[in-house]
């Protein structure tokens, strides 16, 4: 059974009776009760559910708001951030051929209402986790929901060639056309080689040797939360990553999707991790600490331990340790990948289906290898 759920039907809707359901049920609840802006300030959406016989998932809608975070707007992730990474990475004099020439792509992209789409599975992350579905169940979700939403680009963001493997195959047999996104940097306990072990045991002798421990998260965090996300991701990096207002924090503490934890030396917050799992894996959308504090201290060696230490435990059994920071990721075993978008353009009129083809053949044929080159 396919259906989709809008806001207006969520009060009478029952979700089934599972864990995954639940979980993802209650996740949704307060973006559609206060709105997306209450829990995260760039991102202006109208959030549904869908449900895939005894799966749900978080479904996204939007129209324009080119000001959006990018994980509800393509506008923002493959113009506005791209001009802003422009300095952040580095790219030297290239950026003076490459800023016009998103300019001139940016203005096409409004002609083409690049941002009028239903994005599926969309937790509104930076990184979003897939729970297996079938190629029928796909088939069935893609064909419903062009008949729900015949105006609107259809999307599954955030699959890479090593954890959705079957699904990227399933979808793109179906019609759908792959987008790079960006790179992404996944940890696998078989894929940690010798050096990389080494790094890792340097990495926990810091810890012992600071004195760091982990405390979950309580509502009395979410100042120190704040600012420490706030702190890496919009001041350091940029503002078109999700802006978690102190409602975010206070339901994610709480909900069954996160594992939400302080990093603390003397009793003293120093970093916070927040880690969303969803399927087989986990991510950590939610990551920081004061970037002014002295690099001695190891703060950021020390938060990125969590995700080994929980596969050491056997908590979860790969992590998704998303984009930035290549060489550090890859010393410590973890290996990069391709991130896609999959879109369904085939029931839109032709100008917007010759839009998508050339785009993605531009992102995938040039943006890619640049990004594999500069090893982002």
């Amino acid at each position: 059974m396919i259906r989709f759920i809008s806001p207006k039907e969520y009060k009478n809707y029952v979700p089934p009776a599972n864990k995954q359901a639940q979980a993802v049920y209650d996740y949704v609840k307060p973006f559609i009760e206060q709105g997306s802006r209450k829990l995260i300030a760039n991102v202006d959406t109208e959030v549904w559910l869908a449900q895939a016989d005894d799966i749900l998932m978080p479904v996204t809608k939007n129209t324009a708001q080119y000001e959006n975070s990018y994980v509800c707007s393509f506008f923002s992730h493959y113009i506005s951030y791209c001009k802003e990474e422009m300095d952040i990475v580095g790219v030297g004099i290239l950026k003076y051929a490459f800023i016009p020439l998103l300019s001139l792509l940016g203005w096409i992209a409004k002609l083409a209402e690049m941002n009028k789409a239903v994005i599926l599975n969309n937790f509104m992350l930076s990184t979003n986790l897939y729970v297996p579905i079938t190629k029928i169940q796909y088939q069935e979700l893609v064909k419903a929901a062009q008949a729900k939403f015949p105006d609107f680009l259809i999307a599954f963001r955030s699959l890479n060639e090593d954890y959705n493997a079957q699904a990227l195959a399933d979808l793109t047999d179906l019609g759908g056309v792959k987008i790079a996104s960006r790179r992404v940097y996944l940890l696998k306990p078989e894929n940690i080689r010798t050096k990389s072990r080494k790094q890792l045991r340097r990495d926990t002798k810091m810890w012992y040797e600071k004195g760091y421990y982990w405390k979950p998260a309580t509502l009395a965090d979410i100042p120190d939360m704040d600012r420490f996300y706030s702190s890496l991701y919009l001041e350091k990096y940029s503002t078109f990553n999700p802006q978690f207002t102190h409602n975010y924090y206070q339901y994610m503490i709480n909900n069954k999707l996160f594992y939400m934890r302080m990093l603390k030396q003397k009793d003293v917050n120093k970093g916070v991790c927040g880690l969303f799992s969803n399927g087989s894996g986990a991510t950590p959308p939610i990551f920081g600490y004061d970037t002014k504090s002295d690099k001695s201290e190891g703060v950021y060696r020390a938060l990125s331990l969590w995700g080994w230490q929980m596969i050491q435990e056997n908590i979860i059994k790969q992590m998704n340790f998303s984009s930035g920071v290549s060489l550090f990721k890859r010393a410590r075993g973890a290996i990069g990948r391709t991130e896609y978008t999959i879109l369904f353009s085939q029931h839109l009129s032709y100008g917007k289906r010759l839009f998508w083809n050339i785009f993605s053949r531009f992102i995938n044929r040039v943006a890619l290898p640049f990004m594999i080159w500069r090893k982002y």
